[in-house]
This record gives structure tokens, sequence and C-alpha cells, in this order.
């Protein structure tokens, strides 16, 4: 009884651990979630998604899918009760519950040892993306499929209760464009049964699941093209999202970055696991399994936005293959894998490697995040507004529709020829820029200070030099500018920066 008592102390450690990670302030300036909780709103009120950039004064018929509308109507509908406080307690809840299914399922692989070991080796590939994002849903309804399907396939659970996991993918379906992962964890055990007798009669049930959930993928606003959008989200963009590159760019980009060695070293230590494996006979049991590592490794190699889901799915797959091979020993092992394990979650609280502690804990919003924004609104400053691409969300939430965005973070809601042809070259082109004030009739300028892009600093500093425009708020995140007109004359006199309080490191 004492070793249970342990074993479940250590673990609520380790859940504590995972939810602290989670337990943070919203760095809202250049966050999504302001534009998703307009996106919720926007359904209320018209009864249906958008179906076009109506965000934007550039290209407002530029013709959208929105694959994660649901998720915008529960994040307006968590806000609208509980605030930003109950947003980020309700992402926390969500990552909880997805690493409980995922170590519910490693256990069931392997061992409780096993699956903590791995878990608390895999923490900061499952955490390194805190941010709130519908992807969270997609973690959720993973680990529920994954768990789920291993019980069923183990005779845990009957066919009919399977079948409660359908209206789950209609629902996945329109919370997140991953949904096609459903399908695709379906046909892994699907395929588990092909190869290996001991399931093969779960050939006909998961046949019939799988083909129950692929056409619970078109129930959705745009039908078709909603179920397509998985496919197709990857097409040419025209603007570099730092998420969206390899692993080896972002090596070369942020040299140091430990989280990149984390997921090298993890994504090893996973193919050196199947090598012992694969040298004795009989063990088919790995084989489909091997398919999601694959995948997910791959995923996680081309784009670094892929790292939690190859994390998440390390946990049950890498305990189960080191379980195989240490059966006979396991149970002389129990105390060095409680005591590495305990060292590890050591090693994270005391901040040594990656720790929640060192950004701001809370729930909410990251303190005086909103002061340029009420800025703008309360002197009643006004467009049109030339903002960059990170702070769109956050410009559409505040302003939104007394105001338009110039653009915003949703890469696929504008043309490729938007961002090559236009975007850029504005900002790294005086001619283009003046071409595009003249065009636009620009009366503003919000932007993030701390975009990175090549060509979004320089551009900061010629404005500030620009005796057309006038600096005339400036904090920690953001900055704005006002062009010298009659319209602006009075807001100028008043709060007019001088440029001597900027400097270039």
């Amino acid at each position: 009884m004492k070793q249970i008592y342990i074993k479940w102390i250590i673990f609520a450690c380790l859940m504590a651990l995972v939810g602290s990670f989670f337990a943070q302030k919203i760095y809202f300036v250049n966050a999504d979630i302001g534009r998703h909780i307009r996106n919720g709103e926007y359904f209320f009120k018209q009864g249906h998604p958008a179906a076009s950039n109506y965000y934007s004064y550039t290209e407002p018929d530029f013709p959208l899918v929105n694959h994660h509308w649901g998720s915008g109507v529960i994040y307006y509908l968590t806000w609208k009760i509980l605030g930003f406080g109950g947003i980020t307690v309700l992402n926390a809840v969500i990552y909880l519950l997805t690493f409980f299914l995922f170590f519910k399922a490693s256990e069931r692989l392997s061992s409780f040892n096993f699956a903590l070991f791995f878990s608390v080796l895999s923490l900061p590939l499952f955490t390194s993306r805190t941010e709130i994002r519908p992807e969270a849903f997609s973690f959720l309804f993973m680990g529920l499929f994954f768990y789920t399907l291993l019980l069923f396939r183990d005779g845990r659970i009957s066919f009919g209760r399977l079948l409660i996991l359908v209206p789950a993918q209609l629902l996945w379906a329109n919370l997140h464009l991953f949904f096609i992962m459903g399908p695709f964890l379906i046909g892994v055990f699907w395929f588990e049964g092909v190869i290996n007798n001991k399931y093969r009669k779960s050939l006909k049930p998961l046949m019939i699941f799988g083909i129950l959930t692929v056409l619970a993928c078109f129930i959705n606003p745009y039908g078709l093209k909603g179920f397509l959008e998985p496919f197709m989200i990857m097409r040419e963009y025209g603007y570099m999202l730092a998420e969206n590159q390899s692993v080896i760019f972002m090596h070369k980009r942020f040299p140091g970055n430990p989280l990149y060695y984390h997921f090298e070293a993890l994504f090893l230590l996973a193919v050196i696991s199947y090598i012992p494996i694969f040298m004795k006979k009989g063990q088919r049991d790995v084989i489909p399994f091997l398919f999601m590592m694959v995948l997910f490794g791959g995923l996680s190699w081309g784009m670094i936005r892929n790292i939690p889901f190859f994390g998440f799915f390390f946990i049950p797959i890498v305990s189960m293959n080191f379980f195989l091979v240490f059966k006979d020993k396991r149970n002389k092992g129990t105390a060095v894998t409680l005591i590495s394990a305990c060292v590890l979650i050591i090693f994270y609280l005391t901040g040594l490697h990656q720790s929640p502690f060192k950004k701001v804990s809370g729930i909410g919003l990251y303190p005086s995040v909103n002061r340029s924004a009420r800025f703008f609104k309360t002197f009643g400053l006004s467009g049109p507004i030339f903002n960059n691409y990170d702070i769109g969300g956050y410009l559409i939430y505040h302003l939104y529709p007394r105001q338009e965005v110039f653009v915003d973070n949703r890469p696929e809601a504008y043309s490729v020829g938007f961002f090559k042809d236009i975007y850029e070259p504005m900002q790294s082109d005086e001619d283009r820029w003046s071409a595009a004030d003249k065009e636009y009739g620009f009366n503003c300028i919000y932007f993030f200070r701390h975009d990175i892009t090549p060509h979004a600093q320089p551009f900061l500093i010629k404005r500030i030099k620009d005796p057309l425009w006038a600096p005339v708020y400036v904090d920690a995140w953001t900055i704005i500018l006002l062009k010298r007109n009659n319209r602006n004359a009075g807001l100028i006199k008043r709060f007019e920066l001088p440029k001597s309080i900027f400097s270039v490191s």
C-alpha cells in the first residue's frame, strides 16, 4: 500500500509541474487568442463562420476556410463568462487531460515506472508551445483516441462504447485541422489487426468505425473544402513563419536553443529503442506504433510547431519499447526509475533546464499589456493603420470593427502576392513604401516592436527618422506613430516623443 501512495504522490507532483507550464500570463500583443475570441463573436452575430478575410481592408474578399472556427466559439464563450483567466485555466486543463491520457496509455503499454520516467524526459517537448492555440484540442483528441483504441484493442471496452468517439470526431473536425489524425490513428490500429492474429477480430469493427469518423469529418460549414484543408494548409504563403521552419533551419537561426538538442536526443533514443526489439522474432506489436513515431518525428523535423505531438507520443511508444526489452528486469529497476524521475522533476523546478517559473506565472493577461490599445482608443487615434503581422490579432480584438487591420497573423487569409509584392517590399524599399502610403493613405503606424523579420527593425528606424511621422507612444511591446497632418496635429503636439529616447543596439 505504501508503494501505491508513493506513486500517486509522485504522479500528483508531476501533474502539478505540467500544469504550471500552462498557468502562465497571456503575452497578448503577438498572440492569436484575441482574434479567436472575435471569430467566436462573429459566429454568434452572423450565425456562421466567415468565408473571407473580413478583418482586413487590404484583401477583404480573399476566400478563407476557417478550419478552427469552433475553437473560437469555445474561447469566446469562456471569455464572455470567465474572462481571460478562464481561458488560461481552460487551456491548462486541456493539456493536463491530454497528458493524463497519454500517461495512462503509456502505463497500459508498459508500467508506471517507465511511463513516469519517459514522461519527465519528454516534458520539454510537449510543453514547448504554451501559447493558447486551437491545436490544444487536437492534442486532447489524439490522446483520447489513442487511449480509447488501446482499451478496445485489449477488450476492455465494447464496440458500442468505441462509437462514442464518432461525435468527438465531428467536434474535432470543427476545432482544428489536425482532425485528420483521428482516422489515421484508427488506421494504425486496423493495420495492427492485419499483421497480428491476436487482434484480427478488431478488423471489421475498426473499419466501420473508421468509415464513420471519415464521414463525420465532412460535417463542417465548408463541406469538402473543410475536409481537404489539412492537406492544403501548408501551401505557399509568401510569408516565412518561424514555427513552420525545420529543426535544422532553427538550429542555424537560433544556435544554442536547448529545445532542438533535446528533441534530437529523444528522437535518436526512440530510434535506438527499436533496434533490440527488431533483433528478436515475433515482435509485431511495435510495427504500427513505429508508423506513429515516423510520422510525428518526421513532422517535427520538418516544422518545429509539431514537436509537442512527437513529445506526447514519445511517452507511450518508447515506454513500451523499453518495457519489452527489459521485461525480465523491470521490477529490479523500480527504485532507480523513481529516483531518476524525481531528480529530473527537481531539475525542472530549479530552472536548470526548462522551468515554468522563468515566465510570469498566473492566469489572465500579462500586466499592462493593453496600455497601447487603451491609449489608441482613449485619445481617438484613427486609421488607416499600417501594422505588422505579429500584432494583427491584438488589434483585431481591440479595434475591430471600428478599425480594420492592414495584415494579421493568419497567413492563409492573404494571397502570396500580398506578402511578396506588397507587405515585405514596402518595408525594405522606400519607393515602395511611398507608393503604398499613397495608395492606402496611412494615418497611423502601429507595430509590435520585437518583430525579428529582416525588414521590420530597419523600417522602424527609418520611420523614427522620417519627418513625416511622429512617434507618440512606446512601451515594452508596441510603438505607435502618427502622420504629421491636420487631423493629428493636436495629438502630436500633446504626445510626441523626442527622437533621443530611441536608440539602435
